[in-house]
């Protein structure tokens, strides 16, 4: 039924589709341009669009095939009126924040402050003007190759992206923003053994690595405050490759962390080794699972109570005013001074981070002859993963666990010793 309706006003022709669904009507202001309206009970909002044409035949056919589709939408609880891609990720920011905790929280702060870096790109591939309801499922589903043509980055780092992007969406879907609960990416092949081992230093590298931060802190011409972080930035060096905390770990330790420090002497030599005790509480480790050990190194501790202002308990040990740690650009830059100080001059495409100060601790101690199982304890990580990604067995490893033997004592108590000694 055709009718006229706002009096030569402003709305001219009106008509109705499908029997009042929707309905069609031109404006002055347009030009006799037909446009389409819909009211969306569920949204309580109408729906309008142009149509762009002139012919009212015209018109009426694409009217009411997008009365049907919308109709369609609506009844598969496709959001019209949605958020967009943008919003969807503030949100679960916002929503993330909330798990942050002291003791029982499913986050660090640390964590929670990554979670832009982590969703940007994709939801920038996505568009961030983008409706969350227009989405389709796939259409991320080639993320790792648009990915490594913006930045060159390894499996994992795509796979935790990929993971963030995925927990987010599912957010929005328990929101109703989105019709499905997970984003659909293309399998990816994770590194064999060999191709997993991380770059590390050899002794040679690490010796340049402490000398030169040792120096760096010499430099003529640079402030007092200046002078104080690459003190801090060299007994950190040198904290990491005794300890093998993970970085996260080390810039989220306090000095409450820290306790039973002794030191032990021997009788015959004369020489003393300082030990600490430290226990990483669970909120701020990768697995969530509180450890404590002994570590040697209490003096590059001492050196830093000794220098620093700021030594209370609930205060930071790597941090210039105890309360706050560098960003992670001021991290980034740090480390290439140090690796171009040294002569790896592309660090990155090399896999040279700090992360490599640990695999470093760890491979050192295994040479030691530590157990593996006494290291995943002090390390924080399964005895698998260390014979997967850190162990490079040795021929004189094998031969030093040949030679291993005990002989049992008078009081019952089994000392190890090497076969070669018997």
């Amino acid at each position: 039924m055709s009718r006229e309706i706002g009096k030569g006003t402003t709305l001219q022709g009106h008509q109705d589709i499908l029997g009042g669904l929707a309905h069609i009507y031109q404006m002055k202001v347009s030009g006799e341009i037909w446009q389409f309206r819909m009211w969306l009970s569920v949204e309580k909002k109408h729906y309008r669009k142009s149509l762009r044409t002139k012919s009212k035949y015209d018109a009426i056919q694409l009217a009411e095939k997008l009365a049907i589709d919308l109709r369609v939408e609506v009844q598969t609880g496709k959001k019209l009126f949605g958020i967009t891609i943008e919003e969807l990720m503030l949100l679960y920011i916002d929503y993330r924040e909330k798990d942050i905790g002291d003791e029982d929280g499913q986050i660090t702060y640390q964590t929670w402050r990554q979670l832009p870096y982590k969703l940007n790109t994709g939801s920038e591939m996505l568009g961030l003007d983008t409706k969350v309801s227009s989405v389709k499922q796939g259409e991320l589903e080639d993320y790792r190759q648009r990915r490594i043509a913006i930045n060159s980055v390894g499996v994992q780092t795509i796979l935790n992206e990929q993971a963030q992007l995925n927990a987010m969406w599912e957010f929005g879907y328990k929101k109703g923003h989105s019709t499905f609960r997970r984003l659909e990416f293309k399998k990816l092949r994770l590194k064999s053994k060999a191709e997993k081992k991380r770059s590390t230093f050899t002794d040679e590298q690490y010796r340049k690595l402490y000398t030169f931060t040792g120096n760096w802190a010499k430099e003529i011409g640079i402030d007092k405050d200046e002078i104080l972080k690459r003190k801090m930035i060299h007994d950190m060096i040198l904290v990491l490759s005794n300890t093998a905390l993970r970085i996260g770990e080390c810039r989220q330790l306090r000095w409450g962390h820290l306790s039973d420090e002794q030191t032990l002497t021997n009788e015959k030599t004369d020489k003393s080794v300082n030990l600490v005790y430290i226990k990483i509480p669970k909120l701020i480790t990768k697995v969530r699972v509180e450890r404590s050990f002994f570590t040697h190194g209490r003096e590059y501790f001492d050196r830093l109570r000794e220098r620093q202002e700021f030594t209370n308990d609930t205060h930071l040990i790597f941090s210039m005013n105890g309360t706050k740690s560098f960003d992670d650009k001021e991290w980034g830059r740090i480390w290439k001074v140090l690796m171009v100080g040294i002569g790896i001059n592309h660090h990155f495409d090399e896999g040279y981070t700090w992360y490599s100060l640990r695999h470093f601790a760890i491979s050192k101690k295994i040479q030691s002859g530590i157990s593996v199982i006494d290291l995943s304890q002090i390390v924080g990580t399964s005895v698998a993963n260390i014979e997967n990604v850190y162990l490079d067995y040795t021929k004189v490893m094998s031969k030093n666990a040949a030679l291993q033997t005990f002989k049992r004592n008078v009081d019952g108590t089994t000392t190890q010793i090497r076969r070669d000694e018997l």
